[in-house]
This record gives C-alpha cells, structure tokens and sequence, in this order.
C-alpha cells in the first residue's frame, strides 16, 4: 500500500442553495405548525396534512442530499484516486502510467462544463469533477487515449509540488 501524499474533502457550499432550500423548510415547518398543531388552515387552498408532511420530508432529504456530497481526491505513488459522493459507489483510479501530462490549471466550471459536479464539456476540455469549494483552479489530466480530466481543488500548491514530484520520478510530463 502506498503512501498518501495528499488527501482532499470538498463539500457543496453554495450559499444561494443553501439558503433556498433552507427557506423552503421553514416555510413547511411554518405550514404544518398552523395546520396541524394550531389547525388553523394554511392558505385559501390549504393541502392535505399528509401533503404538507411529505413536502416537507421531500425537503429535508434535498437538504441532506446537498450536505451529503462530496468530492474525495487522493494521491499516492499508486496514482490519483478520486469519489463523488453519493454519485460513484467507490473511488476511481487512475495510474501514473495512464497519464502522458498533468498539470495544474484555472478554469470557469460554467463557461467550460455547464456547472458543478461531474461535468462533460466541448471536446477540447472533455471532462471535470468538481465543487463549488473547488476554486476554479484544478489537476489537468491528459490521458495516453487523448482524453481529458479536471479535478478541481481548493490547495492547487499543494498537488503542484506532488505532481512535479512524480514528473521528476519520470512518471508523467508535467505542464501543457
């Protein structure tokens, strides 16, 4: 077993999310308490109790869902590993020998990939796993295939001196 080298946990922290499905449980919370503790009808058309409690489970798991996923990146002499959580099951690997250049690079996740997460962009850019906490800056893999993988990462200094690091053991080409 190899060594970790370093060892990174980026979470979903868009405040605007956050704070919409944040409202949107107080609001349902607010429903149930005038309607069902109260009784009191909320609205002019109120919903069914069942209804209100089963918007308001469908809020809570949304809420859960977004503090549940994360992005985990290490990286040993093994190669890279990565998992987005809960949309892989286990980590990925991808081996120093599967690599022809690595390099660190700033990127725009909407203007290239459409958004966060796991992203497929244009042809030039091909693929990308991040985060929100990801900083627009990430690990550029170039694959011996000619595909392309970002990950992003909010220590980009960090994974630069690994990867100039493995460069210097002759495993992969660092830079463009």
């Amino acid at each position: 077993m190899s060594k970790v080298a370093f060892n990174e946990v980026q979470g979903f922290r868009i405040w605007y999310a956050w704070a919409a499905i944040g409202a949107l449980n107080i609001l349902f919370l607010y429903a149930i308490i005038q309607q069902v503790v109260i009784g009191i009808p909320f609205g002019s058309d109120p919903a069914t109790n069942l209804s209100l409690f089963l918007m308001e489970f469908a809020a809570l798991s949304f809420l859960y869902f977004l503090f549940s996923i994360r992005l985990k990146t290490s990286i040993n002499d093994e190669g890279i590993h990565y998992r987005f959580y809960p949309f892989q099951n286990k980590m990925t690997t991808i081996e120093w020998s599967d690599l022809s250049a690595a390099y660190m690079r700033e990127y725009n996740s909407f203007y290239e990939f459409g958004g966060y997460g796991i992203r497929i962009g244009a042809h030039k850019t091909n693929r990308a796993i991040n985060t929100s906490a990801s900083c627009n800056v990430g690990l550029q893999l170039e694959f011996k295939d000619g595909n392309f993988l970002l990950i992003g990462t909010k220590r980009p200094k960090e994974i630069k001196q690994i990867i100039e690091h493995q460069s210097e053991l002759g495993s992969i080409r660092w830079g463009m």
